[in-house]
């Protein structure tokens, strides 16, 4: 007899299961950016007016993020191109910007910060 299953619908996502680290994460992992870096960004896109950073967190430093956690970063301060990497500097955090949404990273990545 078959065993009836519920849509996916109705079912949960076990939260407890860890996002895999995008190659480009891990790469940057292996840099040193001669900064404490807080965390690394993927899928990374700018908000309006170039402002803050809205992507995938990884590797949360200060364990306020779990692996995997969409975040947005507070108001960017400055940024740098650092070994292919874009390193941002915001309030109170360094972020590494691993990969972009829809692209990789260019000099034209770069905000005016």
């Amino acid at each position: 007899m078959a065993r009836k299953r519920a849509p996916l619908s109705t079912c949960h996502a076990d939260r407890n299961v860890a996002a895999a680290l995008p190659t480009s994460v891990v790469n940057a992992m292996r840099r040193d950016f001669g900064v404490p870096v807080t965390a690394f960004i993927s899928a990374a896109a700018y908000g309006p007016g170039n402002m803050y950073l809205e992507g995938v967190v990884f590797a949360d430093r200060a364990g306020r993020f779990d692996d995997g956690d969409t975040i947005r970063t507070s108001i960017i301060l400055n940024s740098e191109a650092v070994e292919g990497f874009l390193v941002v500097q915001t309030l109170s955090s360094i972020y590494v910007v691993a990969d972009w949404l829809g692209g990789t990273f260019s000099e034209a990545s770069i905000s005016n910060h």
